[in-house]
């Protein structure tokens, strides 16, 4: 009993003193977090302050999404129904069918590529409004969240596209 007091009590101290030694003491003290908490708070402010002059802009920009989500929604449903036609027109070995889907598939990989650059240009525009509202340059600000508005309507247009080809290959394979 006694030996294994004294383990415990020789373990305790191992660990107490490499406890001690992992101890840091802290490097920032109490008035540098103020500071920082205070330029923050004052770039937040100025940033939310920029950001009024916009908020027509973004409630179209979020319109936009919403109907670019609603449209993915079709879009997803569209593809579902062509999962069954697929199907179908393999088993019957409907080869006309397929090379005619075939070719519509391939405007879509177009249409999804084109997509694929807007994407790229509306995250570019974006943080350049950003910046702008940061540096308080409101003419540009205002330039790149037009350029935003008109990118995200694209988009939405090429996802229209879209969902009219997906109708064009239900049509043929049905």
């Amino acid at each position: 009993m006694k030996k294994i007091i004294t383990m415990l009590l020789v373990g305790l101290l191992v660990l107490s003193s490499s406890m001690a030694v992992f101890a840091e003491e802290p490097g920032d003290t109490l008035t540098e977090n103020f500071l920082e908490e205070e330029q923050h708070a004052t770039a937040s402010r100025f940033g939310m302050r920029g950001l009024k002059e916009f908020t027509e802009e973004i409630h179209q920009i979020n319109t936009l999404r919403i109907e670019r989500n609603q449209l993915r929604a079709q879009v997803i449903e569209k593809q579902d129904q062509l999962i069954d036609l697929y199907i179908n027109a393999r088993g019957t070995g409907n080869k006309e069918a397929l090379e005619a889907a075939k070719e519509e598939r391939q405007q879509i990989k177009v249409i999804n590529d084109e997509m694929k650059v807007l994407y790229e240009q509306a995250a570019v525009t974006r943080k350049a409004f950003r910046e702008a509202v940061k540096s308080n340059d409101m003419e540009k600000a205002n330039t790149e969240i037009e350029k935003l508005i008109g990118i995200h309507s694209h988009i939405n247009g090429k996802k229209e596209e879209k969902i009219e080809l997906l109708d064009n290959i239900i049509d043929i394979l049905s």
